[in-house]
C-alpha cells in the first residue's frame, strides 16, 4: 500500500484566520469562545460561542460568490486556498502580481492547478450543518417581510458544496465529496481520503471540514437538549473538557484543510512533509442518538491502531474529543484506558476544544491540523480551564506547553448516531 503524507494546512478558527495564529493562540493558553454577536441570542439558554472575528471572505471569494453561498463554503474555500498554497501546489496568491485584476489572478490559479497535481485531486469536505445559517435567513426574511427565496439557496446550503466549490475554484477533476457525520465529518472526510490516496485512485487530496452554525436554530437546539455550556457570564472558562465542573460544549465556527499527497509523489517535488497519515478507524456505536459508548469509541481507536500497524506502547499523545459534556469526557476517557492499559496514565493528553469550542464538523479536521503540527514541531498544545480534574477522567492531561519529542499520536472524533472516528499520525520518516 501507498503512503500518505500531510504537505498543507489551511485553517480558519476562533484563535485566528490563518494557522499560525491559530497555533499561537493555543499555545499561549487563550481562549476564543465570547458572548454571540452574530444574533441577538437573547432567551437562549446558551449565549455564547467561537466566532471568526474580522474574517474577510472577499480575500478568497469574488463578491458574487460571497452574496450566493453560505459562510460555511466561505470558511472551507479560505481553508483550502491557504493549504494547497502552503503545499506548494500553486504560488500564494500575494505573489501572482497585484497590478492583475481578481479575474486575471483566478485565471492564473487555474492554469496552475491545471498543470500540476491539482488537476487529479480528489476534494472531500466534511460538515455537520452545513448551510443552517442561510436556511434559517431565508426562512425568517420570507414569514417575516415576504422575502423571496433566492434561486441559489438550496444548492449553496448542501453539504457537497464546500468540495464542489473547491473543486470548481481549483478545477480539480478528481472526486468532490460531502461528508456528514455529525462531529466526526471533518475527520471522516479526511479519513476517506487517506483511503483513497492509500489504495492509488487518487495522488492527492484537499480534505477536512467546515461549519458555521452560531444561529439561533443551532444554538436553540442543542441548548434544548442539554449539551450547551451555561456559562454564559464567564464564557472564556466555559468549555472546560475534564474538568469536574464542567457543563456543555460551547458551538463554534471555522474551517480545517489538509493537503494529503502520496509519499514518492510529495518527495518527487520537494514539498515539505509536516508528518505520515498512517491510519483511520471508524466505528458504530449502535447505541443511542446522543448518548456515547465506550466500547464502540474503543473500538475505533483499536482499528485505527491496526491499520496504521502501531502498538498501543509506541503512542505517545492523544488529541482528545474532549467536547467539555459530563458524559462525553468521561465515556472518551473510559475507552482509552480500555485501549491503553495501565499505559493510559503516561500518554499525553489535551483537548483544543478547551480554547476553540466545539467547531463541529470543522472540529476534528483542525485538530487533525494541530496534532501534525504537533509532532513536526515536538510542541504539545495545553488544555486549558481544569482547575478540578474529574476523578472519572484519570488521564494525563496536559496543562501547559510541553516539548515532547512524538513518534505516534492519535486525534479522535465522535459524533452523535454514535459514529466514531480516528486517525493515527506519526512522525515521519523516509
Amino acid at each position: 500500500m501507498k503512503r500518505v503524507v500531510i504537505t498543507g494546512i489551511g485553517a480558519v478558527t476562533p484563535l485566528g484566520n490563518d494557522i499560525e495564529s491559530t497555533w499561537n493562540g493555543l499555545t499561549k493558553g487563550l481562549s476564543g469562545i465570547q458572548g454571540i454577536s452574530k444574533f441577538d441570542p437573547s432567551g437562549l439558554r446558551s449565549r455564547i460561542a467561537g466566532e471568526l472575528r474580522n474574517f474577510n471572505p472577499e480575500a478568497y471569494l469574488s463578491k458574487k460568490d460571497v452574496l450566493r453561498l453560505d459562510p460555511f463554503v466561505h470558511y472551507a474555500a479560505a481553508a483550502a486556498l491557504m493549504a494547497v498554497e502552503d503545499a506548494g501546489l500553486i504560488k500564494k496568491r500575494s505573489a501572482i502580481s497585484g497590478q492583475r485584476s481578481e479575474q486575471q489572478k483566478e485565471t492564473e490559479i487555474n492554469r496552475l492547478s491545471k498543470e500540476g497535481l491539482l488537476g487529479s485531486a480528489g476534494v472531500i469536505i466534511g460538515s455537520s450543518r452545513g448551510g443552517i445559517t442561510s436556511m434559517e435567513k431565508a426562512l425568517e426574511g420570507h414569514l417575516t417581510r415576504g422575502k423571496p427565496f433566492s434561486a441559489y439557496l438550496m444548492s449553496s446550503s448542501t453539504i457537497n458544496m464546500a468540495a464542489s466549490y473547491i473543486s470548481m475554484r481549483l478545477v480539480t477533476k478528481g472526486p468532490a465529496l460531502g461528508i456528514s457525520t455529525a462531529c466526526a465529518s471533518g475527520t471522516n472526510a479526511i479519513g476517506e481520503a487517506f483511503k483513497m490516496i492509500r489504495s492509488g485512485e487518487i495522488a492527492a487530496a484537499l480534505a477536512g471540514g467546515a461549519d458555521a452554525p452560531i444561529c439561533r436554530l443551532a444554538l436553540g437546539g442543542y441548548g434544548a437538549s442539554g449539551a450547551l455550556s451555561r456559562r454564559n457570564e464567564d464564557p472564556e472558562k466555559a468549555s472546560r473538557p475534564f474538568d469536574r465542573g464542567r457543563d456543555g460544549f460551547v458551538v463554534s465556527e471555522g474551517a480545517g484543510v489538509l493537503v494529503l499527497e502520496e509519499m514518492v509523489s510529495a518527495l518527487g517535488r520537494g514539498a515539505d512533509i509536516y508528518c505520515e497519515l498512517a491510519g483511520y478507524g471508524t466505528s458504530s456505536d449502535a447505541f443511542h442518538q446522543t448518548k456515547p459508548d465506550s466500547d464502540g469509541e474503543a473500538l475505533a481507536i483499536k482499528k485505527a491502531l491496526n491499520d496504521a500497524r502501531v502498538l498501543t506502547e509506541e503512542v505517545d499523545y492523544i488529541n482528545a474529543h474532549a467536547t467539555s459534556t459530563p458524559v462525553g469526557d468521561s465515556t472518551e476517557a473510559a475507552a482509552v484506558r480500555k485501549v491503553f492499559g495501565d499505559r493510559a496514565a503516561e500518554i499525553h493528553v489535551s483537548s483544543c476544544k478547551s480554547m476553540l469550542g466545539h467547531m463541529l464538523g470543522a472540529a476534528g479536521a483542525v485538530e487533525a491540523a494541530i496534532t501534525a503540527l504537533t509532532i513536526h514541531r515536538g510542541v504539545i498544545t495545553p488544555g486549558i480551564n481544569i482547575e478540578g480534574p474529574d476523578p472519572a477522567c484519570d488521564l494525563n492531561f496536559v496543562d501547559v506547553v510541553t516539548d515532547k519529542n512524538i513518534q505516534a499520536a492519535i486525534s479522535n472524533s465522535f459524533g452523535f448516531g454514535g459514529v466514531n472516528a480516528v486517525l493515527v499520525l506519526k512522525k515521519f520518516e523516509e
